[in-house]
């Protein structure tokens, strides 16, 4: 007779769990014999549940203090509630989950997935990790009672409204795209991170460290920068309205190159190109801007579309909204980039390199193929992305239909909510890949 555990007290036993967690496997595989996971309100405190997977699992209000979950998936997963302080979630996977409410004081958050979590109103910390105890790094510890410590974590999409992070320690942290509206970030070390697109509309960042930072694209109206260091960070096209900057420190802080900064032929040759565009090919030119450095360009609403990039510099460029319709960018390098919701359809991204880059909302369809005189043709041409770098990238909610990306590199992208209907992933790289319907691949994509 198996052991059994009562729901009065919550506690459950090992053999029951290993159970348990082995059917949620099997109704993740769609198996036989599957079921999902319910282990809300219990008490498991200490448990190890490194390397199982328990993503979209019912877990609300569960004690898992000082549990091991190393290496643990938790996609999608039902935290509301539920007690994390102390937890080892060092490589954890939590994107998409819902942890509303959740303790997680002194939990061990190194490299761990965050993206598009639900953090609003959980407790984080109570002070900052003091530089006591013995030994190089002492201070990067976190332990109960004292802050939280995020290192090479992944928050980007993550929801953080109003979240009480006074003196939180993020170290080379991905927040890409992060809503953090009227946050208390006071005294908070964001050394190394990258917040490019972060909402930071209202938020307190007084005495807080942003050296080295990449925030481009990011809104921080109205915020309080009181004391804020902004040494050596990027600045590129960061919305600073209302904002006091007198007393912030900016020392090599790099700013915006808007379109009026670039060379005059450079200027040219984009106003050129969009009176082609306006006049179907009758005035103007098409613009020929292979291996031109455009590196931070503030490209925004930018209309391209036919425009040779082969080659292009456009690391960091910002090129939100703009319209690269069957452009060619094959070669170019577009390394953290901002291209949330441009329109790519149909364009030439092959061999480009794409590392980091935010392609949120970015449409990368097929494009229509006109007839001379301007009618549909009833053809289409799909988006190139062969051989391309997309490691760590965000295409979340992209558009890729039928998009080729033979050969790719999605290492760690993000691919949550994003149509991939028809797309070839043929010998492409998928480890780490969040969001992506496994099933659908290619035989001969690559994962792990």
């Amino acid at each position: 007779m198996p052991v059994t555990w009562s729901r009065a007290d919550g506690s459950m036993f090992g053999a029951q769990l290993t159970q348990i967690i082995d059917e949620h496997e099997r109704w993740l595989a769609a198996k036989p014999g599957g079921r999902r996971a319910n282990l809300a309100m219990l008490i498991l405190r200490g448990v190890d549940l490194s390397n199982r997977n328990l993503s979209r699992a019912q877990l609300a209000g569960v004690d898992l203090s000082g549990a091991i979950l190393t290496n643990c998936r938790l996609e999608g997963a039902d935290l509301y509630g539920a007690d994390l302080t102390d937890a080892d979630l060092t490589q954890a996977c939590l994107a998409g989950a819902d942890l509303r409410g959740c303790a997680l004081r002194g939990a061990l958050l190194d490299r761990t997935d965050l993206r598009g979590a639900d953090l609003r109103s959980s407790d984080m910390l109570i002070a900052v990790p003091d530089s006591g105890g013995e030994g190089e790094g002492a201070a990067e510890v976190p332990r109960s009672g004292q802050g939280i410590v995020f290192r090479q974590a992944h928050l980007g999409r993550a929801l953080l409204v109003g979240a009480r992070l006074s003196g939180v320690v993020m170290l080379e942290c991905d927040i890409t795209g992060a809503v953090l509206r009227g946050a208390d970030l006071r005294g908070a070390d964001l050394t190394g991170s990258v917040l490019r697109e972060v909402d930071l509309t209202g938020a307190d960042l007084s005495e807080a460290n942003l050296t080295a930072a990449r925030l481009s694209g990011a809104l921080l109206v109205g915020a309080r920068l009181q004391g804020a260091r902004f040494a050596g960070a990027d600045l590129v096209g960061v919305e600073l309205d209302h904002c006091d900057l007198s007393e912030a420190l900016l020392d090599e802080a790099r700013f915006s190159r808007p379109l009026d900064s670039l060379a005059l032929d450079m200027r040219h040759r984009v106003h050129d190109h969009e009176r082609w565009i306006d006049s179907g090919g009758a005035r103007g030119a098409r613009a020929e801007l292979e291996g031109a450095n455009l590196d931070g360009a503030d490209l925004r609403g930018a209309r391209l579309s036919g425009a040779t990039l082969r080659g292009a510099h456009l690391r960091g460029a910002l090129l939100g909204g703009a319209d690269l319709t069957l452009a060619d960018l094959s070669g170019a390098d577009l390394t953290e980039a901002s291209l949330r919701g441009a329109v790519l359809r149909g364009a030439t991204l092959g061999h480009a390199r794409l590392a980091g880059a935010d392609m949120a909302d970015a449409r990368l369809d097929p494009a229509d193929i006109l007839q001379s005189d301007g009618h549909p043709s009833g053809r289409s041409w799909p988006a190139d992305l062969t051989g391309a770098n997309m490691a760590r990238a965000s295409l979340w909610r992209a558009q890729l239909q039928y998009a080729n990306v033979t050969g790719a590199d999605l290492r760690g992208a993000d691919l949550a909510q994003a149509d991939t209907t028809g797309v070839r992933f043929a010998d492409a790289r998928l480890d780490g890949v969040v969001g992506l319907d496994r099933p659908e691949l290619s035989p001969s994509a690559r994962v792990g």
